[in-house]
Formats: C-alpha cells, structure tokens, sequence
C-alpha cells in the first residue's frame, strides 16, 4: 500500500484529544487521525462496547490528572474480558 504524507492543521481542543487518546491506546498520531477518517467515511472499524468507552474516558481523565499512573491498554482490555 503506498503511503503519502499530509500536514494537517488541528483546533487546539482537537489536538489535545489526539494527543490524550494516544498517550492512553499506545499508538500515533497516525494512527489516532487514520481511525477517525476510516470511522467518518464509513470504513469499518473497532467500536468498543459502553463499558470500554466508559473505561477509556475514565483512563483519559487519570491520565490528564496523574501521567505517571498510566495503564498499558493492553492491561485495561484484559481487565475489560475478564468481566464478562
């Protein structure tokens, strides 16, 4: 698959949301902005169930307030089975 590069210019409010769900997920930038682009043009994508998102919005906040405290996602998706 080729790959090209584009320079996207971001609101503040959305930079930071990029910026705090990478942090937390352990993935890029790229990654972040290709998700939602596949998401808003229709492309399937992973759709995390109520209890995921909640834990995720959750995760973000600690994040924000305690950095050091951050979990790896992978960690918080196994928490995440293990209950159902």
């Amino acid at each position: 698959m080729a790959v090209r590069k584009v320079a996207v210019t971001l609101p503040e409010e959305l930079y930071d949301l990029v910026e705090r769900a990478r942090a937390v997920e352990h993935r890029s930038r790229s990654e972040v902005i290709q998700e939602a682009l596949r998401t808003h043009f229709g492309e399937a994508t992973y759709r995390p169930t109520d209890e995921e998102r909640a834990a995720l919005v959750a995760a973000l906040d600690a994040a924000q307030a305690e950095p050091e405290a951050l979990q790896d996602w992978s960690e918080v998706r196994a928490g995440l089975r293990n209950r159902r």
